[in-house]
């Protein structure tokens, strides 16, 4: 009897603010992909969930190529496989979902071979498929997540546990925003001052994911380097940013998750009202909108 494996892969929101295309974190909310041998003369692949209706159920789907890509990187044949795909990650709203998906292909890889890559060879797949290792290192690893692409696209990481002190309010927008659209719109150079601006603040917020000074995450979580950006991509996007001023009780900071154009907020407590006022500013700009209520992720991608 072929054995069934089941590999599960977290969303990732990335740059938290000033952190642009560095900082890291995994959430809750999950891809899963069962996958099996199959007897048949060709591969089968169900979709349910997020993106079903929208993603291929073929060879041409990112999850399969992903796995092919690695079986041949590692000079293994590919069978004919079962493959059931599960998603609860919104595509194309800032969630890490591509990223999930390219995981989620190595992880099939090491689940049928019984063998885990390094981060290395890891990194080295994956970023084939997807340039930038920010949500790539949250999805695989969990936890928070700081990256850095050297020569050769070499990748140093750092990951640490980030203990469960807050809670995750996410608000995910009814339309879509490609990650290639909304990188378009930022400036290929920046000044010194708003380069000092967001070193400052991107700082301030490592340090309190690491020293639970969650106060930090106010100031540490403003940007201007993409978020100001991409604004005019996001009916509503500078109103959201300006709630953190409002002196809404529980909110600790709020920014732009990824690319966008989901909203990201920190809380402590109050996540309704939160979430309301955050609505409030969609529904007045035409947009609908549904909240998630999250925990942070410290497990990353796991294989039963």
């Amino acid at each position: 009897m072929t054995t069934t494996k089941t590999i599960q892969i977290p969303a990732s929101t990335t740059n938290l603010g000033a952190g642009f295309d560095a900082l890291g974190l995994a959430l809750k909310l999950f891809l899963r992909v069962k996958i099996q041998e199959s007897g048949q003369t060709r591969t089968e692949i169900l979709l349910e969930g997020e993106g079903a209706k929208e993603l291929p159920a073929s060879e041409e789907n990112l999850i399969f190529q992903v796995m092919r890509r690695t079986f041949e990187g590692e000079g293994q044949t590919l069978p004919n496989v079962q493959m059931h795909v599960f998603n609860q990650i919104p595509v194309a709203r800032g969630l890490g979902s591509s990223a999930a998906a390219i995981v989620a292909g190595i992880g099939c890889f090491e689940a049928m071979t019984a063998r885990e890559l390094n981060p290395d060879k890891l990194f080295r797949y994956a970023l084939e498929f997807e340039t930038h290792p920010d949500n790539l290192a949250a999805a695989r690893f969990g936890g928070f997540t700081v990256t850095a692409m050297g020569g050769r696209d070499q990748i140093t990481f750092f990951r640490s546990t980030i203990a469960p002190l807050i809670k995750i309010l996410l608000v995910v927008p009814e339309f879509q925003l490609q990650t290639e659209k909304a990188r378009a719109v930022i400036p290929r150079s920046l000044s010194l001052r708003d380069a000092i601006f967001n070193i400052q603040r991107s700082s301030l917020t490592v340090a309190a994911l690491l020293r639970n000074e969650f106060h930090l995450l106010r100031e540490g979580l403003r940007d201007k380097v993409h978020q100001p950006y991409r604004s005019p991509l996001i009916p509503g996007l500078e109103e959201i940013l300006c709630l953190q001023e409002a002196g809404i009780p529980g909110l600790l900071g709020i920014c732009l998750s990824g690319a966008g154009p989901s909203i990201l907020a920190f809380v402590e407590s109050n996540l309704g009202e939160i979430y309301q006022r955050i609505e409030a500013i969609f529904k007045k700009n035409q947009i609908r909108s549904k909240p998630y209520e999250l925990e942070i992720d410290n497990q990353g991608r796991t294989i039963s």
